[in-house]
C-alpha cells in the first residue's frame, strides 16, 4: 500500500525514528533552517509610493530592466545580492515597481534581461533546467502576469524564457475585471530562485472610473496613501546578511554532493515589501491592504492582533476582483500565489496601539510540526502597525462592491467534468523526489485539450499529505466545493502505484472519477472565497471542485472576470515554486 508522507511520519513516530522528531532533517528531503537574524518591527514598510509605481493607466509603451542589485533587508544586516525589475534610471534593489493599469486600456511592456550572473547560482539544479543552460552565469527569465487574461505568446510561460542580452515585449490587453494581479518570473527549472532573488512585483488593474475618493473600482474604498500593497515572503539569511538557500540533505547529485533542489523552501524570517518584519505607522481610519503571498512554499494563516486578541476586518476581493459584498473575518488563510483585498479600520484604537499581523500556519501546511523543538519553522509575527494620532480615512464601508453581481458558474452545467489528481513521488526511504499532476511529467505528450468558450469542472484530487495551491493560467475560475475521499482506495484504482515497489511511479495509470471514493458531504466555498480565483488551495485528502471558463463566451453571454477568448497553449501547476520547477506542471491547449 502506498504511504502518504503523514503516514510515514506517524510510522516513524511509533518507531521512535529521527524522521518524527526532526521532520526537516535526515529522511525528510527538507532543508534545516537556523533562527532568523532579523530584529522585530525596526524597519518602516515601503508603501505604494516607496515601492514605485509604473503608471500605465493611459496605455502606451514602457520598459523594465532585470538587473543585479544589492539590497539591505534590515538596517544593521549586511547587504544581499539580489535581482530587481528597474524602470528607467531607477535604483530599485529588490522586487519591481507596482504596475497600475486600467481595465480595457492595453499597453506594451518590453522587458530586458540585463542580469550578469545569478545571485543564487550555487542552487541551480542541472537536473531541472533545459540542456545547455548556463543559468548560474547567464540566467534565463520569463515574465508571467499572474492572473492575466493574456494571449499565449504574452503569457510568460515556463518555456518562453530569454537570456541575458535579449528582451521580450508583452502586450497586456487588460480586458478583465479590476483586480490585484502580480507579475513574476516563470523560467523553467529556476522559477524558485529567480522569484526568491527578487523578480516579482504587484499589478493593480483598476476600473474605468475613478475620481475623488473613488479608487477606480466603482466603490468608495480607501485610496492611496491608505491603499498599501503587502508582498509577504519568507527568507533565510546567512550571518553576513546574504540570502541563504540550503541544499537537500537527503538527495545527492551524481557527484555525491547534496542536491540543490529540495521539495519546499521555508525561511525563518518574514519580509514584507522587501523589509524584514517591518512596521507601518497608520492613521486612525481605514486602510485597504492589497495582500500578496509571494513566498516559495509557505502558507499563511493571518490575524491582526492587539495583545493577542484578534481584530475583525473585511475581505472585499479575491485573486480576480471584488466580491459582491464585504465579508467580515478575523483570520485569513493564503497559499503561495494567492492574493486578498481587505479593509481594516484602525479608527477605534488609541494612538500608540500596536497591531501585529500574526501567523499560525504550520509548515508544511496544515499538519507540519508546531514548534521549533519538534522541527517546525513557525513565523508567528509578520509585521506591525502602529496607530498614530493623525485622523485617517473614515468614509463608511460600502454595502455593495459591484454594479452587477458575479455570474454564478456553480449554478451552470459544465461541458465536462475532469478528474485531476495530485500525487507525490518518493523513493523507498520515503524521501520526496517530485510531485506530479495526473502522474505525468511536464514533457509528457498526454496534453489536455479544451474547447474555447467552454465551461468545465475540474476535480482537484489531492492524494498527498500537504495542502497545495493550484494555479491555472489564462482564466479566472470559481470554487464550487470541497469533499473528503478515500486516498488509498483512489490511488489503487488509478494504477499509479507500482505493485512491485508499492511506490507511485511516474507515467503509470490514469486519473479516474473520484465519485466512488467520496466520504461524507461536500462543503461549499466559504463566503470570502465566492469570487473570481486563479489560485486555489487543495487540501490533503480532499477533492476541490472548481468551475473553469475557457473564454469570455463560456457563460452564454453572462459577464465573466475575463473578457477575451484566446486559443493556444497554457499551463496549470502547483504554485509551490520548488514543485513547479520539478515536473509539477502540465500543459493544456485551448482549441
Amino acid at each position: 500500500m502506498y504511504l502518504t508522507r503523514r503516514q510515514l511520519l506517524q510510522a516513524g513516530a511509533a518507531a521512535g525514528a529521527a524522521v518524527a522528531t526532526q521532520p526537516y532533517g535526515p529522511g525528510s528531503g527538507r532543508a534545516i533552517a537556523t533562527p532568523g537574524q532579523a530584529g522585530q518591527f525596526t524597519e518602516q514598510l515601503p508603501t505604494l509610493a516607496e515601492l514605485g509605481v509604473l503608471d500605465m493607466s493611459a496605455g502606451g509603451t514602457a520598459s523594465l530592466w532585470m538587473r543585479n542589485a544589492q539590497h539591505r533587508f534590515q538596517a544593521g544586516m549586511g547587504v544581499a545580492d539580489t535581482l530587481a525589475y528597474q524602470d528607467g534610471t531607477s535604483s530599485r534593489t529588490y522586487l519591481g515597481p507596482v504596475i497600475v493599469a486600467r481595465k480595457g486600456t492595453p499597453f506594451s511592456l518590453t522587458v530586458h534581461n540585463g542580469i550578469e550572473r545569478h545571485p543564487l547560482g550555487y542552487a541551480v539544479d542541472a537536473e531541472l533546467v533545459p540542456p545547455g543552460s548556463n543559468d548560474a552565469a547567464a540566467p534565463r527569465t520569463s515574465v508571467h502576469l499572474h492572473g492575466g487574461n493574456t494571449r499565449p505568446e504574452f503569457d510568460g510561460g515556463p518555456e518562453q524564457a530569454f537570456r541575458p542580452g535579449a528582451s521580450y515585449t508583452y502586450r497586456y490587453g487588460n480586458d478583465q475585471d479590476a483586480a490585484g494581479l502580480w507579475y513574476h518570473d516563470h523560467a523553467l527549472g529556476i522559477t524558485r530562485l529567480n522569484v526568491y532573488a527578487g523578480l516579482a512585483g504587484g499589478y493593480l488593474l483598476r476600473d474605468s472610473g475613478g475620481s475623488g475618493i473613488d479608487t477606480g473600482d466603482g466603490t468608495h474604498l480607501p485610496p492611496p496613501p491608505y491603499e498599501v500593497p503587502l508582498i509577504i515572503q519568507d527568507k533565510m539569511f546567512n550571518p553576513d546578511g546574504t540570502l541563504a538557500y540550503p541544499p537537500n540533505p537527503d538527495l545527492s547529485t551524481a557527484g555525491g554532493t547534496p542536491r540543490p533542489w529540495a521539495p519546499e523552501f521555508f525561511g525563518d524570517a518574514a519580509t514584507v515589501n522587501g523589509k524584514c518584519r517591518p512596521n507601518l505607522d497608520v492613521a486612525r481610519g481605514k486602510y485597504r491592504l492589497r495582500m500578496f503571498n509571494g513566498s516559495n512554499a509557505r502558507f499563511y494563516d493571518l490575524k491582526f492582533t492587539v495583545d493577542g486578541a484578534a481584530l475583525a476586518f473585511f475581505q472585499i476581493g479575491t485573486d480576480g476582483g471584488l466580491l459582491n459584498v464585504p465579508v467580515r473575518l478575523n483570520r485569513l488563510l493564503m497559499g503561495p500565489g494567492e492574493r486578498a483585498d481587505i479593509v481594516i479600520d484602525f479608527a477605534g484604537h488609541k494612538p500608540g496601539t500596536r497591531v501585529v499581523l500574526a501567523n499560525s500556519a504550520r509548515v508544511p501546511y496544515p499538519d507540519g510540526p508546531a514548534t521549533i523543538q519538534l522541527g517546525g519553522l513557525p513565523l508567528p509575527q509578520i509585521m506591525q502597525f502602529t496607530v498614530t494620532s493623525q485622523a485617517g480615512y473614515t468614509a463608511p464601508m460600502p454595502g455593495s462592491l459591484r454594479d452587477c453581481s458575479i455570474t454564478d458558474l456553480v449554478a451552470r452545467t459544465p461541458e465536462a467534468i475532469r478528474p485531476m489528481a495530485l500525487v507525490e513521488v518518493a523513493n523507498a526511504a520515503g524521501v520526496p523526489l517530485m510531485a506530479l499532476l495526473n502522474n505525468r511529467k511536464f514533457e509528457s505528450e498526454d496534453i489536455l485539450r479544451v474547447r474555447s468558450d467552454s465551461l468545465e469542472e475540474w476535480e482537484l484530487i489531492n492524494t498527498t499529505g500537504d495542502a497545495h495551491p493550484i494555479h491555472v493560467h489564462f482564466t479566472q475560475f470559481q470554487v464550487r466545493d470541497r469533499q473528503k475521499f478515500d486516498v488509498d482506495g483512489y490511488l489503487a484504482a488509478t494504477g499509479y502505484v507500482d505493485p512491485g515497489t508499492g511506490l507511485v511511479t511516474p507515467g503509470r495509470g490514469s486519473a479516474v472519477p473520484v465519485r466512488p471514493f467520496l466520504i461524507g458531504r461536500p462543503k461549499g466555498a466559504p463566503a470570502h472565497e465566492q469570487g473570481w480565483k486563479d489560485t486555489v488551495i487543495a487540501m490533503p485528502g480532499e477533492v476541490t471542485r472548481i468551475r473553469v471558463p475557457f473564454g469570455a463566451g463560456a457563460a452564454d453571454g453572462a459577464p465573466l472576470a475575463i473578457g477575451s477568448s484566446f486559443r493556444g497553449e497554457y499551463v496549470w501547476h502547483y504554485h509551490i515554486l520548488e514543485h513547479e520547477d520539478n515536473e509539477m506542471m502540465q500543459r493544456y491547449i485551448i482549441e
